[in-house]
């Protein structure tokens, strides 16, 4: 190559009346002869590289990645993986018997629990494949479609709502009108929530399709740890346990589970704890408590910086400032983080009423009702002003 490239650049170069004549001239034509050999070294390899990531891209990566450690096999049973590709060649394949079973699929969504078959999309329909084996168990034919669950799995078919078994058999014609954006329609101890046409309110059915709550609320949501369901209708909520019997009754509070308790707001803000089955824990309780502190009519003189600390031009500013007493009270907080007045031994003198507090004396305190409404109360947590 170094030859070759010599003898063409002399005779392009010979056409300018430039000779290879004398030592410097030789010297010149081999530094460039081996200058212009590198760069062509350097492309081939360049060249070199980008075929073989073409090939591995197109022909063992997509074709021959039977390797459970592949970077880009996900795996889905013992020997069944999913080979994630870009734009929809994506397939699955069984590594025990080294076979795709499975092609041009976008994506995949894994079942709940102890469920075996998966669903895919093939970028038109969604259908049903084996997790152990990675063959079609259901066609794809739906153009909406959801996770098993508990044995179920819900489809869209003719703008309403089905729950076909693992052979693919219709076993629930729920006449649901299809929501988008909506419900996943998932089971969970033995029960679904379902919406109503417009979406706008929720109920549960059992897995024979019955309305087992109707759809009136608001919003239901399902406690995993315990088979619980939190419901809420307008402003008011409650609980319910696996049998739809009332663990918390309907009324107006807010409910938080967590922990194998329940946390119940009630409209004056005090929190009140319940355990699963209902029993009261405790019928008030606090999330903070922090001190007050007040300004004395008293001065002082004080230095104090200005700018950030990592600033190169922080200042120090002497300023003359009230000095600060800590309050006899102090103030706690409870639901919605309302807060009340509260001694330092824990007796509370005020209920949770107020936006903000605030001590403005040894023993006078700045309330917040709401909209900025303020009172003034004394220890007692009687108002003043």
């Amino acid at each position: 190559m170094w030859k070759g490239i010599c003898q063409v650049c002399e005779a392009f170069f010979g056409l300018f009346g430039f000779k290879r004549n004398g030592w410097f001239a030789h010297c010149v034509w081999g530094l460039f002869a081996t200058g212009a050999a590198a760069i062509v070294v350097m492309m081939a390899g360049l060249f070199g590289c980008a075929l073989y990531e073409e090939w591995y891209d197109k022909y063992y990566k997509e074709a021959h990645c039977y390797n459970p450690s592949c970077y880009y096999a996900n795996r889905i049973s013992e020997h069944v993986f999913y080979h994630e590709v870009n734009d929809g060649d994506g397939y699955v394949y069984n590594a025990l018997t080294g076979e795709k079973t499975l092609k041009d699929i976008r994506w995949i969504a894994e079942p709940e629990g102890n469920d075996s078959l998966v669903c895919f999309n093939n970028g038109k329909k969604r259908g049903y494949f084996n997790k152990f084996t990675g063959e079609v168990v259901v066609e794809p034919k739906y153009t909406h479609a959801w996770v098993f669950s508990e044995g179920l799995a819900s489809v869209e078919e003719g703008g309403t709502i089905k729950f076909i078994d693992a052979t693919g058999k219709v076993v629930i014609d729920s006449k649901l009108k299809y929501v988008p954006n909506q419900s996943n329609y998932l089971f969970h101890d033995g029960y679904c929530i379902v919406r109503s046409d417009d979406g706008e309110k929720v109920g549960l059915m059992d897995k024979k399709g019955r309305m087992v709550l109707p759809m009136e609320y608001s919003s239901i949501d399902f406690s995993d740890n315990a088979a619980l369901w939190s419901v809420q209708k307008g402003k008011k909520m409650g609980v319910f346990d696996h049998n739809l019997r009332p663990v918390i009754p309907l009324m107006e509070c807010s409910v938080y589970m967590n922990n194998g308790t329940i946390d119940v707001t009630l409209p004056d803000h005090i929190i009140k704890k319940y355990d699963y089955e209902g029993k009261l824990i405790h019928d008030f309780y606090i999330c903070s408590y922090r001190m007050l502190e007040y300004e004395k009519e008293e001065m002082e003189n004080r230095l104090h910086t200005e700018g950030e600390e990592d600033d190169e031009e922080v200042t120090i500013v002497e300023g003359t400032y009230h000095l600060k007493a800590t309050a006899r009270l102090r103030a706690y907080s409870a639901g919605d983080s309302y807060e009340g007045l509260i001694t330092a031994d824990g007796h509370i003198v005020t209920m949770p009423l107020y936006e903000n507090i605030e001590a403005i004396g040894p023993d006078l305190y700045l309330c917040t009702w709401s909209n900025c409404d303020k009172v003034i109360l004394n220890g007692k947590g009687e108002i003043v002003r």
